[in-house]
């Protein structure tokens, strides 16, 4: 279908997905960008797709393979993919897709690490610890409240698909993270300078979750009272601290490497 009228029903109801009430109301959000979309038809999680002209096979391919899935398909003016779009300059692609349905129930069934992000704000740094988590492996993501939307359009496209590639649980509040990661007998792992051991010489075997605070403040004073184990990153230079982003990168890759041992 050609689309070329902003105040279309359909483009309209695609940009207000840019807003966080209409995704929570429809339990839709926006992914932007050929890569993006590539992984959002890959894991069937498209719901319809928005693009221009066709200029690439890369672009041909999710279209074609979007079809099969019977993803609506709506080719569209500069001018519409502009209003839908979060971006200035947008990519050409914009697929709407449905939210990952997963609890904390299933996440701790696994067993496998998880990261938790305490109060984080800042979509590209969650999108990039995200994207990390991905690459280490990973169980899921759990964002306890007052984190960023994981399904803001600046922290999906900062996740480069890596949000439907990592089971993602939201909104949890963290007196009820504490007990129950404690009753499926998760640990709780915390970077702080008191009381913590180097993350190089710290025993980080067993079923770990690894929580995250904001750059600012940290973790909040209850998880680190909760918190089982409690470690500081050693660091030979003259930089006080890291980013969010760069210190759950390194903790996330030191966790991965005793399971490879």
């Amino acid at each position: 279908m050609e689309l070329t009228a902003v105040n279309n029903p359909q483009v309209k109801a695609a940009a207000e997905l840019k807003q966080k009430k209409y995704r929570q109301q429809r339990g839709l959000f926006l992914a932007e960008g050929l890569r993006t979309v590539e992984e959002a038809v890959a894991y069937r999680q498209a719901e319809s797709i928005f693009y221009t002209a066709i200029e690439d096979e890369r672009t041909r391919a999710v279209l074609e393979k979007a079809a099969e899935q019977q993803v609506k398909l709506y080719c569209v003016s500069d001018a519409v993919l502009k209003k839908i779009a979060d971006t200035e300059t947008p990519q050409g692609i914009i697929a709407v897709c449905k939210m990952q349905s997963t609890s904390m129930e299933q996440l701790f069934a696994k067993g496998k690490l998880l990261l938790v992000l305490d109060r984080v704000g800042d979509p590209g740094n969650v999108g990039t610890m995200l994207r990390t988590a991905d690459a280490a492996g990973i169980g899921g993501l759990v964002l306890l409240k007052g984190s960023v939307d994981i399904y803001a359009p600046k922290t999906v496209r900062s996740s480069m698909g890596s949000l439907f590639h990592v089971p993602v649980v939201a909104g949890i509040s963290e007196a009820d993270f504490i007990q129950e990661a404690h009753n499926a007998g998760y640990e709780l792992l915390v970077t702080c300078l008191d009381g913590a051991d180097s993350l190089y010489k710290a025993d980080l075997h067993g079923r770990l979750a690894f929580v995250m605070g904001n750059e600012a403040n940290g973790v909040s004073a209850g998880l680190l009272a909760a918190a089982d184990k409690r470690v500081y990153i050693p660091m030979a230079g003259r930089a006080e601290s890291l980013t969010a982003a760069a210190e759950a990168s390194t903790v996330m890759s030191e966790l991965c490497r005793p399971r490879e041992d």
